[in-house]
């Protein structure tokens, strides 16, 4: 019985969340009310508030979902023991990504207080990356810091471009065209760890 209440609160959890992401497609989120997703979910008021404290709680809750998912996927990412090549790890990352484009996107979106998903997502690669290269002793420790902010800066935004762009099609394009930039810049080196 606890198996079909637990699958029941799970699938009203996730109805609210796919309605306030749609509902995040469709207007700001400062327009979003409560009432907007009552209808749009078919639910009542306290089956929301019984989740939710309000929209906030709502935002923070999937944020805060897609963050940990995010920062999983780079601690796997940063422990491979290959040499870094980023124009793989971006095509790695858009991959991984794709498939919660439209709940990214909506999320990035919302720029509060608290609320900053684009940004907190960027400063997560951009820490991971300096841990990484400065544990391999790939970039000058004076420069690891502006190695990571350069490089979590051109990853984010080429996600984002090709996320805005629809250029799903284009992305090896996208990122080929990046080498000559990567190769002006050093971001990582070969090295041969053991």
């Amino acid at each position: 019985m606890d198996y079909k209440l637990d699958l029941r609160v799970i699938k009203t959890q996730n109805n609210i969340k796919n309605t306030f992401i749609q509902l995040l497609n469709e207007k700001d989120f400062d327009q979003i009310t409560i009432q907007n997703i009552l209808e749009k979910a078919l639910i009542n008021r306290s089956t929301f508030y019984k989740y939710y404290a309000d929209k906030f709680d709502l935002a923070k809750t999937i944020s805060e979902e897609i963050l940990t998912d995010y920062s999983l996927f780079l601690d796997e990412r940063f422990a491979d023991k290959n040499s870094d090549d980023l124009s793989q790890y971006i095509k790695a990352v858009y991959d991984k990504l794709l498939k919660q484009k439209d709940m990214i996107c909506a999320l990035w979106k919302i720029n509060t207080y608290s609320i900053h998903v684009y940004d907190d997502m960027q400063m997560l690669l951009k820490n991971k990356y300096k841990a990484y290269i400065t544990e391999h002793n790939v970039s000058n420790t004076e420069l690891a810091d502006y190695h990571a902010c350069i490089y979590a800066s051109l990853v984010t935004t080429t996600i984002k471009y090709i996320f805005d762009n629809n250029g799903q099609s284009m992305t090896h394009k996208i990122v080929e065209s990046l080498k000559p930039i990567l190769d002006s810049v050093v971001f990582h080196q070969d090295i041969s760890l053991k």
